[in-house]
């Protein structure tokens, strides 16, 4: 009966217990631009961010442009991927040589991706984001 109650006890703290993300990236806004005017130039395509977490004793699922991960132990990574995935985007922009401070930039073709490993004790999820950025005149 001892037995019993240890592993009744045991799973009753692994389900209460434990470390989880949930992203979705929902874009709602209200500004118009209109870019068939020759009011602004591409200054990069395809520059990309990624963001990725792992955990041990957990599940991943990715369903259209949320991604969700849950686990007990964190291995790596942040809980906010669409967030780390954009500010590793604007990183490589800054990276190839070009300076975002005092620019009107904007991001357009915007591509989000995502992945999702699941093995036995073992869960990895991540995001990346894809766009152009362009610059007004």
């Amino acid at each position: 009966m001892k037995s019993y109650t240890f592993i009744i006890l045991t799973a009753v703290a692994f389900l209460l217990t434990g470390c989880g993300n949930a992203g979705m990236f929902v874009a709602s806004n209200s500004t118009e631009v209109q870019l068939k005017e020759s009011n602004y130039t591409i200054v990069a395509k395809n520059v990309t961010g990624t963001s990725e977490t792992a955990y041990l004793f957990g599940a991943s699922y990715s369903w259209g442009v949320a991604t969700n991960s849950v686990g007990l132990i964190p291995l790596d990574g942040n809980k906010m991927l669409y967030k780390e995935a954009r500010e590793s985007l604007w990183d490589n922009f800054e990276k190839q040589g070009e300076s975002i401070e005092g620019r009107t930039l904007a991001l357009i073709n915007i591509q989000y991706d995502s992945n999702t490993s699941n093995f036995m004790v073992y869960t990895k999820a991540s995001v990346s984001i894809t766009a152009d950025i362009i610059e007004f005149e």
